[in-house]
């Protein structure tokens, strides 16, 4: 008779210092407008409209004459912060199983925490990414599809780099400003880290070939850019099942299934007094000037606490000639 299997006969207990969790490991949206903190729940910006500075309209005075004359119109931008919010309860019977002798290493209490925040920081990337692809940017008609999907590979067929030259050359030659942040959203980064002509440009820079080590800020240093923010959060379609298991991933940052897009625009590095800016973000401060307020309250007859996440923000394109945006990237 073979000798008892101890490892059978151990009890199964679950690690303690392992866990498995899925969810988007970066945002971007904070990053593609400047963010503002106001106490007004409703306010306006001042905008100078850009025609009468670029006007030269200095002249000539003569002896005793007067002075060429002229001013500037100023339009005015409505800002309304909403509220989004989301909470979860944790019961009494939560906490104590995951106290219990042999339990998951679940911490119920900073778990619901973590995920209302997570839920917010998740909603506010698709207004801002829906608000991008749904501006016409760049004036009526420029933006658009780049109709033959050409930022992927092969070869001299690539348009990457001359098109985004040229989209740079379009906002300058509308604003004065020459365009510092490119977002390209994930699969589109993908594709352009493999392209021959981006790759000889690194190399001869003084960089290498290798396709895994092109990082965003060489794109950037390609360009003359601040920035390229890669756009690699995703979201679920799919309805909520009770088997838990339903998934559906959308790229956030993506126009159209498997085609991809790019967004180029002007970001001042801080917002101010007659600052332009593609667009802006306002947030609603809360008591004691906390931008994001979190709060728990006890429901004492489900024998359960609630934690809520809440913000109150307001996404606004403020400047559609200071951006450019591709719909189009990547053949489907």
């Amino acid at each position: 008779m073979g000798q008892p299997d101890v490892k059978e006969l151990m009890v199964a207990g679950p690690l303690q210092d392992a866990s498995i969790q899925y969810k988007n490991l970066s945002y971007i949206g904070d990053r593609v407008f400047p963010l503002i903190d106001t106490n007004n729940a409703k306010a306006t910006i001042a905008k100078y409209l850009k025609g009468a500075w670029f006007r030269d309209e200095a002249k000539i005075r003569g002896p005793g004459a007067r002075a060429a004359r002229g001013g500037y119109p100023v339009s005015l931008v409505s800002i309304a912060p909403i509220e989004y919010a989301f909470a979860k309860e944790v019961t009494d019977e939560d906490r104590r199983d995951a106290a219990s002798i042999n339990a998951l290493p679940l911490q119920p209490d900073q778990d619901a925490i973590e995920f209302c925040a997570d839920r917010i920081d998740l909603n506010k990337e698709r207004r801002i990414a829906a608000l991008v692809k749904a501006t016409d940017w760049s004036g009526a008609g420029a933006a658009g599809e780049d109709a033959q999907g050409l930022w992927a590979p092969p070869g001299s067929t690539n348009t990457f780099i001359l098109d985004v030259e040229t989209r740079i050359e379009t906002i300058r030659g509308n604003t004065g400003l020459r365009p510092n942040v490119l977002v390209i959203d994930g699969s589109t980064f993908g594709k352009i880290k493999q392209v021959a002509e981006v790759l000889d440009r690194i190399r001869y820079g003084g960089g290498n070939d290798d396709p895994a080590k092109v990082g965003a800020q060489m794109i950037a240093a390609m360009f003359g850019l601040n920035e390229v923010l890669i756009g690699d959060a995703i979201y679920s379609s799919a309805k909520e099942s009770k088997a838990g298991t339903d998934f559906s991933a959308v790229n956030i940052w993506e126009n159209t299934a498997a085609k991809g897009s790019a967004f180029l625009f002007y970001r001042p590095p801080r917002i101010g007094l007659r600052v332009p800016t593609a667009g802006i973000q306002v947030r609603l401060l809360y008591e004691g000037g906390v931008a994001r307020r979190t709060t728990t309250w006890r429901e004492a007859a489900e024998h359960q606490d609630v934690y809520e996440a809440a913000e109150s923000t307001d996404i606004v394109a403020t400047g559609t000639d200071l951006g450019f945006m591709w719909k189009d990237t990547m053949a489907d």
